[in-house]
């Protein structure tokens, strides 16, 4: 399923969000052209390195670059040099689509910005990610996912009150903002086929952050009511997460109405507490919620997050085990549905990978899009330093 044969990429982008647009277009097709100084390749050549072996050609040992860059093939070139610039043009001219994500202004200082790309070639799709877009006050400003769950309301939400906000496990705006470029690349060659021309398609970390919160912002506009940080009891539902036996064992529980308040209350042996005046609306359970949770964690911790897990599932009650990494890969809900792909890592052996476009299509997947580049080969070498 090779949606965007013929789709010619070059991926300027670096680290995390445009990596990972570009790793879907892989995916789905596309010849994607990685594009790396020579001197400064992308950093997260030298992050995460597979059997934390940091030796020989360690630019080549990275799982964390390899994720995100499956699939594609490289090129060395200095965008500053006057023969590097020229033969990106000349790429240029040849080319479905650009991506990068530099600060705003780099591109036009580089003398590549969108309209010189539209000389060279008039129906060129430029995608441009960035923190806070490309207008603005605050477009100018550099940015990473950390600082950009504070600019978009996330940060108001993490963490416990009296401790300030907490920085969440991942940078998730990368993840958000990725797709909304593949969405946008999506929709400017659609557009680009029924018209001939091409667009530049520019996406916000912040922006794509915030329909995240909307249920918050929408009590906010119709009750006046600003949510602070975790509260998980809001509205008097039970949900939470319960230490189980074991080490660092948790499972998650969400009770969201009075069927499933019901179901859990028989779940985890306590029907008493359907007759219990404490826990006779949800007003009441919010009221106690000391002595709910109190019930909930003994209970929990007799059993194992999967046993746990699966005695309220069976009961109807939406649960689950928090999993690890190590447990995630060895899920079989994940393993039925062939989620991850074997992929060769240069100079080290078979990892498996987890599949960047995840929608199934007629009952398949789109399996991962191969090997990860290898250091491209300088101008004059050709595109050819990738994909094997």
């Amino acid at each position: 399923m090779r949606f965007f044969e013929g789709v010619r990429v070059l991926d300027l982008t670096h680290v995390w969000i445009g990596p990972l647009v570009t790793r879907v277009l892989a995916d789905l097709g596309a010849d994607v052209i990685k594009v790396e100084h020579g001197d400064h390749p992308d950093g997260t050549r030298i992050a995460f390195f597979a059997g934390n072996d940091s030796s020989g050609e360690y630019w080549h040992h990275s799982a964390y670059f390899t994720k995100r860059n499956a699939g594609k093939r490289a090129i060395q070139v200095n965008l500053r040099d006057p023969e590097g610039k020229e033969l990106f043009l000349r790429l240029v001219a040849e080319t479905d689509m650009v991506f990068e994500n530099f600060t705003p202004g780099v591109m036009d200082r580089l003398g590549l910005g969108y309209e010189t790309l539209r000389e060279h070639n008039p129906s060129i799709i430029m995608c441009s990610l960035s923190g806070y877009g490309q207008t603005g006050p605050h477009a100018h400003r550099p940015a990473y996912g950390m600082s950009m769950e504070p600019a978009s309301g996330i940060a108001a939400l993490t963490g416990y009150r009296g401790v300030g906000p907490m920085k969440t496990g991942q940078t998730w705006i990368d993840h958000y903002g990725g797709f909304q470029g593949v969405g946008g690349a999506i929709a400017a060659l659609m557009h680009r086929a029924r018209s001939g021309e091409g667009q530049h398609v520019e996406v916000s970390m912040q922006e794509a952050a915030i329909p995240m919160l909307a249920a918050h912002v929408a009590e906010y506009q119709q009750r006046g009511r600003l949510h602070g940080p975790n509260n998980p009891r809001r509205e008097g539902k039970v949900r939470g997460y319960y230490e189980c036996a074991g080490v660092d064992a948790w499972v998650a529980v969400s009770v969201r109405d009075e069927a499933e308040w019901i179901a859990c209350c028989h779940a985890v042996g306590h029907p008493e507490w359907l007759e219990d005046p404490r826990f006779a609306t949800p007003a009441d359970r919010y009221e106690h919620h000391d002595a709910l949770d109190g019930g909930l964690a003994q209970w929990a911790a007799g059993r194992t997050k999967f046993e746990a897990a699966q005695l309220l599932q069976d009961a109807g009650v939406p649960a689950a085990p928090v999993l690890a990494a190590d447990e995630m890969l060895a899920d079989e809900q994940l393993e039925a549905r062939e989620f991850f792909d074997p992929l060769e890592l240069v100079d080290y052996g078979e990892i498996p990978i987890e599949r960047y476009f995840s929608p199934r299509i007629d009952g398949r997947g789109v399996p991962g899009g191969g090997r990860p580049p290898r250091r491209g080969a300088p101008p004059g070498g050709g595109a050819g330093g990738g994909g094997g």
